[in-house]
């Protein structure tokens, strides 16, 4: 699964947000009983949150879930990943609700950015964003030499990032 796009939607009153269509379709078909698309959602990195295809979910968590749970950071990063966890299906309307909980957490209130990233989608408050594309680009431009130039831990040449 590879999902891509930026999305900018609403949240109602009630905490629901409709996923675009555009989105759904990467998704393929959905896989809930009713019908519906089946999501985890839980607490992302930089104050965002993380919506995971259920499968994907299942994949990530049975891994987080093998972690020796008797070293503290493993601890700390399942208690994390767990914190705030919520089953999600989306109703006829193609929404989800979020839970209030996390939506605190991500200062979410009547707008949201979706950012998909590879198997799963970012939800983030437009301040945050924003603030997060605003970063430093000199600082995005050492980081992108760092971890694609071919530095100790990057990927190689730019050469070896161009398709055939």
């Amino acid at each position: 699964m590879k999902l891509l796009g930026e999305y900018p939607v609403s949240i109602d009153n009630k905490g629901r947000l409709r996923l675009p269509t555009a989105l759904l379709r990467q998704l393929g078909e959905p896989t809930g009983e009713e019908g519906g698309y089946e999501f985890v959602i839980n607490r992302g990195f930089e104050g965002a949150l993380t919506l995971y295809p259920k499968a994907v979910w299942e994949v990530i968590s049975e891994r987080i879930n093998r972690l020796n749970r008797f070293n503290e950071r493993n601890r700390k990063l399942i208690r994390f990943f767990h914190s705030g966890a919520t089953a999600l299906t989306t109703d006829s309307a193609d929404r989800i609700l979020l839970p209030k909980m996390l939506m605190e957490y991500a200062g979410l209130t009547d707008e949201a950015i979706l950012l998909s990233i590879r198997n799963y989608i970012e939800i983030w408050s437009p301040e945050r964003y924003s603030a997060l594309l605003n970063a430093d680009t000199d600082d995005i431009s050492d980081l992108a030499n760092d971890v694609l130039g071919g530095g100790e831990e990057g990927v190689g040449s730019e050469e070896d990032l161009l398709l055939p």
